[in-house]
């Protein structure tokens, strides 16, 4: 028998994938029974509150094949169903759990605001430091933050409590007026001079983190408009209000628009959470061939298309002619 009480640790079960994958629930436990070798082999998977594990049935004998369980036992035969068996664990896993390594209220507030925000999930790098994760910016691929569980100590204060933390990009002319060892820390394994460190115990307000992830987000994609958060969300709704009917505009040049022509992927993030398609005109802005966006939040390039020619905007084969649409802002200056 294989106790899978490891592989599930840190780990939040959910019980409808579960039942999704194929498992049968049994009173407590949720059973999955898969074959192996051409039916020579069944897989027994059992997942409960009290005990989870997993079995190889040898069906000609309805004994449990324990070699895959000692590792000293060797041979091609044996290390493929051990390979097989396996791999039908780990897609369990996968498929059916979320990492819940973070588990106190802020971090998941934080967590929860992250991926709603920005889409973006933690990412766990490290193996042996499993209570680590970072965010990474999808554009660039830069971290602006990361979640960490660590003792008090290695903040400098005299306890071993163990707590987590979030460290957070910040501006390197500024870091010194808000590091105060109390509630701001110098970045934990970041370059103190760009990162700070945060408890996530409440001893900040919720959404004073929300606006410094904000802020850390910006700074890693090279933000040199002034704008952050939701103020550049906003600066990119307002000007599509401004593009006339029958025109145009690239990603780059809305970006150009806010001062950072860098920011072309973070509009194109933006304009994909448009909180309001008939107010804000996100059908007029391309790409630098004119081309359709395929995941047009409102319904896809065809809608898009059905938008754009009805402003009067001619679209052959998901292509506007940006030499004839294109808005020019000095046109009539």
């Amino acid at each position: 028998m294989r106790n899978l009480e490891n592989k599930l640790k840190n780990r939040k079960i959910n019980y409808e994938n579960l039942l999704k994958y194929g498992f049968k629930k049994e009173n407590k436990k949720y059973i999955y029974k898969t074959k192996l070798q051409d039916n020579q082999f069944e897989v027994r998977v059992v997942i409960s509150d009290e005990i989870s594990y997993a079995k190889l049935i040898d069906l000609e004998s309805e004994t449990e094949f324990i070699l895959v369980d000692i590792e000293e036992a060797t041979g091609k035969f044996v290390g493929k169903l051990r390979q097989d068996y396996a791999e039908i664990i780990d897609n369990i896993i996968i498929k059916c759990t979320t990492k819940e390594v973070f588990k106190n209220k802020q971090s998941k507030e934080v967590i929860s605001y992250v991926e709603k925000k920005y889409g973006d999930k933690l990412e766990f790098l490290w193996e042996k430091f499993d209570d680590n994760a970072i965010w990474r910016n999808n554009q660039n691929n830069k971290w602006y933050g990361a979640l960490l569980t660590i003792s008090e100590r290695k903040l400098g204060i005299e306890s071993d409590n163990i707590i987590e933390i979030i460290d957070l990009r910040y501006q390197k002319d500024k870091i010194e007026d808000i590091i105060d060892n109390a509630k701001f820390f110098g970045g934990y394994h970041m370059n103190k001079k760009s990162w700070i460190t945060i408890k996530l115990d409440e001893s900040i307000d919720t959404k004073e983190i929300f606006r410094l992830i904000d802020n850390s987000y910006n700074l890693s994609i090279g933000n040199k408009c002034g704008f952050t958060g939701d103020s550049l969300s906003q600066k990119v709704y307002e000007y599509l209000l401004t593009i006339p009917k029958g025109k145009v505009v690239t990603y780059k040049q809305v970006a150009e628009n806010l001062g950072n022509k860098g920011l072309a992927r973070v509009v194109g993030n933006i304009l994909h959470k448009n909180p309001d398609g008939n107010r804000y005109p996100c059908y007029k802005v391309l790409n630098s061939k004119g081309e359709l966006a395929e995941a047009f939040v409102f319904g896809g390039k065809e809608i898009q298309k059905e938008r754009l020619e009805k402003d009067g905007v001619k679209v052959i084969n998901n292509r506007v002619d940006l030499k004839v649409y294109q808005w020019n802002e000095n046109e009539g200056k």
